[in-house]
């Protein structure tokens, strides 16, 4: 994200357009779990991890060497198909490997995994972007591909556990599923509304950091390098709400377990503790860098809304997986789905935002927007989510065992 302006530069055009290539990035990685999930409830989690990064591997080192916008368009989306698939499919090797009591430390290191990247490769992509060239930021991350194509094939070993299970007959039949059965998911009320307010989280996440390099080089007048620094207050606040989230999640399971009042709703207490930083950190954000205050205060309320958008996200994805172990994937998959979905339009739509609103309105609006979603929906799902899973579950015995 720091070199959205060296990209802009180098293809001749525009900042939405360059803010497009990581919104359809984004959409690519919410979809395509779709597909993932399933087909590693299929044929098992170990080559779907080892074929999207052999994928992965070869997009990138595309998108490197890619000299047209459309060649670069097409191969950032197909980079972002194949990168999905841990994100989707980890979630299914938690579920797969952990007992409830252990699984909210698990899920947050998962989700840690999945968030170092991000929080601080813009520190080192902001620099090698301005060194080395934008290019160099896509041929280090297919050599980080290539090893670790290479590791999963030596090292991996399969997780999912189904005793039941036959096997089709014919290697066609292992292609015959419906990749898109996970999105019915999102008719049972319990999973849309947890979807709904970590997804708002997420978007506004990710509309403040796609938009940040444009704030602090208008208003601070940092350059790539420098800006690329600021995205370690979001990785601190990413990673400290991600491992708060599991700690304090297992804490409150262990407790219900000793007074015997567990339940799988029990694991959306905690996200109440996350809502204050989310809140507070948005319009901390917003007004202090519309007040023109010193470039270092915006961070303080940077750091504490990633930190309470990650909190949330944990401990709901936690609930989810919670919720259906037997389509533990698919309903990770799922979240991440409307979650990127989310985040793809608040990308596309950032400049438009803060250019109509300003910086203090719009966090505001974020502010507002999870507030309300987080106080209605979570409390409904935390009252009525056993029963409505119990009035229609989702598959039966037999399909849940085969």
């Amino acid at each position: 994200m720091p070199a959205t302006n060296d990209l802009r530069i180098h293809f001749d055009t525009d900042l939405t357009v360059i803010n497009a290539t990581i919104a359809l990035f984004v959409l690519a990685i919410g979809v395509a779990p779709l597909f993932w999930a399933p087909f590693s409830e299929r044929i098992g989690r170990r080559w779907v991890y080892i074929s999207s990064m052999g994928f992965y591997t070869v997009f990138t080192i595309i998108c490197g060497i890619a000299n047209s916008l459309p060649l670069f368009f097409v191969f950032r989306i197909l980079q972002g198909i194949a990168s999905s698939a841990g994100m989707a499919v980890g979630g299914g090797s938690v579920a797969d490997l952990f007992r409830p009591a252990e699984r909210g430390r698990a899920m947050s290191t998962f989700m840690l995994g999945t968030i170092i990247g991000p929080a601080f490769s813009p520190l080192i992509g902001g620099y090698v972007a301005q060194y080395l060239g934008w290019r160099w930021i896509f041929y280090i991350c297919t050599i980080l591909g290539g090893v670790i194509f290479i590791a999963n094939i030596v090292l991996l070993r399969e997780t999912l556990y189904r005793p039941n299970y036959e096997k089709p007959k014919s290697r066609i039949e292992y292609l015959k599923f419906n990749p898109f059965t996970s999105l019915r998911l999102l008719l049972r009320p319990e999973v849309l509304l947890v979807c709904i307010p970590i997804s708002t989280a997420f978007g506004w996440f990710y509309y403040l950091v796609t938009i940040l390099p444009s704030t602090y080089s208008e208003v601070y007048g940092f350059d790539t390098g420098t800006i690329g620094l600021l995205y370690l207050a979001g990785g601190v606040g990413n990673c400290s709400g991600s491992v708060i989230a599991g700690f304090i999640s297992d804490r409150i399971y262990a407790y219900q377990l000793k007074h015997g009042k567990t339940s799988t709703e029990g694991r959306l207490v905690p996200l109440y503790f996350g809502i204050p930083f989310l809140i507070a950190g948005f319009l901390m954000y917003g007004w202090f860098v519309h007040s023109r205050l010193h470039w270092f205060t915006p961070l303080i309320g940077y750091m504490f809304s990633t930190l309470g958008s990650m909190y949330t996200i944990t401990t709901g994805t936690t609930y989810l997986v919670e919720s259906y172990l037997h389509v533990s994937a698919s309903v990770v998959s799922v979240s991440n789905f409307t979650r990127n979905l989310f985040a793809m339009l608040f990308s596309i739509l950032s400049v438009q935002i803060r250019a109509g609103m300003g910086d203090n309105w719009s966090y505001t609006l974020a502010s507002l927007m999870n507030l309300v979603f987080y106080l209605i929906c979570i409390p409904m799902v935390h009252i009525f989510g056993a029963r409505l899973r119990a009035a229609k579950p989702w598959y039966s015995r037999k399909q849940v065992s085969n």
